[in-house]
C-alpha cells in the first residue's frame, strides 16, 4: 500500500473520529438543555398550583352558577316558591292579592355576582390553604395575602378575579399576583331580561312572554302561572340550553276567581 493511500485513509480514520466526538458532544449538550429545562419546568410537578387554583375556581364558579340558575339567582332563597324541586326566589312580590309587586332585588345584577362569590368564597380559600400546606410539607416556603375573589358578569361571560400575591419559593423562586379565568354564562342576558320583566310586574301586574322572543329570537320565555297567583317564569337560552329561573306574585286573585283582563294589554292599547 503507498504511502499517499496509507494518509488518506489515516485523514478519513480522522474525519469519522472527528465526527462521532462531534455528534457525541451536541447529544451530551441536548441532554444538559433537556434536563435543565425539565428542572426549570417541572418544579412543581405533581402539584402545580396555578392549575389546581384555577381548576377550583371553574369548578366552584360552575357549580354556584347552576344553583344561582334554577333559583332566581340566590343562593339559599328566604322568599321563594317550590318548582319542580327547586326553591326559585320571588324577584318581585305582594301577599295580597289585586296589589302589583314591590322589586325584591332592584340590582339583580350586582346581587348575582355577589352571591356566587360569596358561594365561591369559602371553597377557595380551601384549595388555596391546602395547597399552601402541600408544598411546605415538600419544603417549599410559600407566603400570601388573604386571597380576595372578585366577579363581574358581561355579556356571554362571568368573569373570575383572585388577588393572593402568591409566593412559592425552594430552589428559585415562583411569584403570582393574581389568578384571572373566564366561564362561558348567559347570566348577563339572564338578568337583564328577567330585570325588565321584573318592571313590567311592578309596573302593570304582568309581562308580555312573546315580546321578548320576538326582539331576541334566541331566547325562549315561559310563564307558568300557578293557583295562588305564583309566576314561575323560564328563561331558556335556545343555542345552549342553559336556563335561569325565577318567580313573581303580582295582582293575584283570590282562589276561586278568574282573571278576565291583561293589564299589560290594556296599559299598551292607552
Amino acid at each position: 500500500m503507498s504511502i499517499k493511500k496509507k494518509e488518506n485513509m489515516s485523514k478519513k480514520s480522522q474525519v469519522t473520529v472527528f465526527v462521532i466526538i462531534s455528534i457525541l458532544i451536541l447529544v451530551v449538550i441536548i441532554l444538559l438543555i433537556y434536563l435543565q429545562r425539565e428542572n426549570i419546568t417541572n418544579i412543581f410537578v405533581g402539584k402545580p398550583p396555578l392549575n389546581e387554583i384555577e381548576n377550583c375556581l371553574l369548578k366552584s364558579s360552575e357549580e354556584g352558577i347552576n344553583i344561582l340558575e334554577v333559583q332566581g339567582g340566590s343562593i339559599d332563597p328566604e322568599l321563594y316558591y317550590m318548582y319542580q324541586g327547586n326553591r326559585v326566589e320571588y324577584l318581585c312580590y305582594t301577599e295580597e292579592n289585586y296589589k302589583r309587586c314591590v322589586m325584591q332585588k332592584p340590582l339583580l345584577k350586582q346581587s348575582v355576582e355577589r352571591e356566587l362569590e360569596n358561594y365561591m368564597n369559602p371553597i377557595i380559600k380551601n384549595c388555596i390553604y391546602s395547597m399552601k400546606d402541600a408544598l411546605e410539607k415538600d419544603g417549599y416556603t410559600v407566603s400570601m395575602k388573604e386571597p380576595e375573589l372578585d366577579i363581574e358578569i358581561i355579556p356571554e361571560t362571568v368573569l373570575i378575579s383572585l388577588e393572593l400575591d402568591l409566593s412559592i419559593e425552594k430552589n428559585n423562586r415562583e411569584t403570582y399576583k393574581s389568578i384571572r379565568t373566564a366561564v362561558d354564562s348567559k347570566l348577563y342576558e339572564f338578568t337583564m331580561i328577567t330585570s325588565s320583566i321584573l318592571n313590567w310586574e311592578a309596573r302593570y301586574g304582568d309581562s308580555e312572554t312573546m315580546d321578548y322572543m320576538m326582539n331576541f329570537p334566541n331566547l325562549k320565555v315561559e310563564k307558568k302561572t300557578k293557583s295562588d297567583g305564583t309566576k314561575v317564569y323560564i328563561l331558556t337560552d335556545r343555542k345552549t340550553d342553559e336556563k335561569f329561573m325565577f318567580s313573581t306574585r303580582s295582582v293575584a286573585f283570590p282562589p276561586g276567581l278568574v282573571e278576565i283582563r291583561n293589564p299589560v294589554k290594556n296599559q299598551n292599547s292607552k
